[in-house]
Formats: structure tokens, sequence, C-alpha cells
């Protein structure tokens, strides 16, 4: 998704152009460095449930480091984002728990643009180009792949399925906070992304990723978290983190 963005009265006004990539201009005032975290492998794999109160979610290690895209500067508690990644043989597991949307939630049918109301979402490198997947708070999914990190047409790129890719959505809250809001769980197979950049790292398989969430405000304006060191554009492999797949 692509969007550009104008500052007026200290308000980042972001407006949509046809590319369909999610960009700003903004520039973060202080570089961030290339986070990585290790993702614990599982005995056996999960049937997703949005139930990340359990075993295993509940002693997984919960990445609450977003910053804002915009502006480098931290969440506030209101406005949190966590995630967190597991794996196995089989595939890919990721669990988000995010604050509510701003604005009303519609979208229920695959492949719509859910980055235009909310949605968490997941990229990983493949190549030259990316598998992008959006989840909304209606269990509503867009799955993507480009081939290269300047292709633009989203709605031709959406022709790919994660095959065998299962999700569940709840609405719940913040653990121990009473803060409301909603978590997504994911099951992604490795055979459904088969271009999937790998490295070895220290006898570890190391996938690069990035963990976000886009959410339009109600003066439409967009708040965008992300994970990674990224500055423009969730998709840029520069500005991408680090999964390390620990045996």
């Amino acid at each position: 998704m692509r969007y550009l963005h104008q500052p007026s009265q200290n308000v980042w006004e972001l407006h949509r152009n046809d590319s369909g990539k999610m960009t700003t201009d903004a520039t973060a005032t202080i570089a961030r460095p290339t986070p990585s975290y290790q993702c614990s492998k599982l005995d056996q794999g999960l049937r997703p449930a949005a139930r990340l109160d359990r075993s295993p979610w509940k002693e997984a290690t919960w990445i609450d480091d977003f910053k804002s895209i915009h502006t480098g500067e931290a969440l506030t508690d209101d406005r949190y984002l966590q995630a967190a990644v597991l794996w196995d043989d089989a595939g890919l597991y990721v669990g988000f728990r995010s604050a509510p949307s701003l604005v009303p939630v519609t979208r229920v049918e695959r492949d719509s643009d859910l980055w235009n109301e909310c949605a968490v979402e997941l990229f990983l490198a493949a190549g030259a180009g990316y598998y992008e997947i959006e989840i909304n708070p209606l269990g509503a999914v867009l799955d993507l792949y480009f081939p290269d990190e300047e292709a633009d047409d989203w709605k031709q790129c959406s022709s790919w399925d994660a095959e065998g890719m299962t999700w569940a959505v709840r609405s719940t809250g913040r653990p121990g906070s009473g803060v409301a809001g909603w978590e997504a769980e994911l099951s992604l197979p490795w055979s459904a992304v088969p271009l999937m950049t790998r490295d070895v790292v220290e006898g570890d398989d190391v996938i690069w990723a990035q963990l976000c969430r886009s959410t339009r405000c109600t003066d439409g304006t967009f708040e965008l978290p992300v994970w990674g060191p990224a500055q423009k554009r969730f998709c840029d492999h520069a500005g991408m983190g680090r999964l390390i797949l620990k045996s």
C-alpha cells in the first residue's frame, strides 16, 4: 500500500495513490537498529484459535517495541501493538495483540483493501520481492505476493493465495491492562511461501520480516506502527527485522 504525506498543522496527512503500496515520505529523526527476534520451535503444529493467553503463546516472548513509522516514537499504552512468532518444520505461526480500530471496520471479503480501516500485517522478504498478509478485526484476510519491491499493482498481486494458511481473530484486551483490543493468530505453511528469503547465521535459519499495523484515524490520517527500522514503506527489505528460527 502506498501513501504520501503532507504535514499540515503538525498532523500527518496520508493520501493513497494508485500504486497500492504503504509508504510515507516522513523520516524518523533517529535511525533505528535492525531488530532480531528468536522464534521458539514447537513440538507440534497449532490450529489458530486467537487464544493467545494459552500455551504455547503465553510462554512466548512478545515484541512490544513498535514505533511510529512517521516519527520513530513509541506507541501510547492505549494504542498498543504486540506480536510473537513461533515455528516448526511445517510452517510459521504469528500472533498479534492489537488496540482496537479507530474507525468502524466493514471489510469482510478476502483481498479487500483492509489497510484502509484497520489490519495487522506480516511482510516476508522473498528474493527481490515480498509476501504480504493482512488480517482485520472481522477476520478478513488480504494475501499478496509482489515480485519485486517496486511492484505496485496490489490488485494484480492479490491473485496469489497463501495455500493452506489458517487464521482466527478474537475481541479481547491487552493482558493485565484493562485496555480493549483484539487478537489475531495465523498459521502459514512454508509451502505457501516457496520464494521466501532464508539466510543461515551460526547454524540457525534467518528470515527477514516486518510486523506492523495500519489503522485509519478519524481525521483521515493513518497510525502506522512498525517493528523493523522502516522509515518510508513497510515492504522495504532494508527496513525489515530478523526472525531467527531457533532449534
